[in-house]
């Protein structure tokens, strides 16, 4: 991966969180609700990946999004055990959003995307904007 590639995802992964931030600051309806578990999804996958590309830069070959959450927390990208259990439970519901459809399960998600999943995303954002690839 080239440096210019690196940076082209540090801007998708900002532009990816507004983008949900957006959606989520719509009233709640079923499509709102769909929209933003789409965002979210996509969202997740670029935070992860682009953590992925950082930390195989490093010399650190971490596969899936587990042991790249886990080395954030290592690093302190991810600050307090609590942060990353919340982190843990979002690649959770991930999970679950990408295998089947429950309307129960699709309200819960939401409800842990606009309360607990939107600031984490966006203190990562700001964080990644900050890596070097040098």
């Amino acid at each position: 991966m080239s440096k210019a590639r690196f940076l082209e995802r540090q801007i998708e992964v900002r532009n990816a969180t507004t983008r949900l931030c957006e959606v989520t600051a719509q009233p709640e309806t079923d499509i709102v609700r769909d929209a933003t578990i789409q965002r979210f999804e996509l969202t997740f996958e670029l935070v992860w990946k682009t953590l992925q590309l950082y930390f195989q830069r490093q010399g650190l070959e971490l596969v899936g999004p587990r042991p790249v959450l886990k080395r954030a927390f290592a690093s302190g990208m991810v600050s307090s055990p609590e942060e990353a259990d919340i982190w843990l439970q979002m690649l959770e519901d991930r999970n679950l959003t990408s295998h089947a459809y429950d309307e129960a399960l699709a309200r819960r998600i939401y409800n842990h995307i606009v309360r607990d999943y939107i600031p984490l995303f966006a203190r990562m954002a700001d964080l990644i904007e900050t890596l070097s690839w040098d």
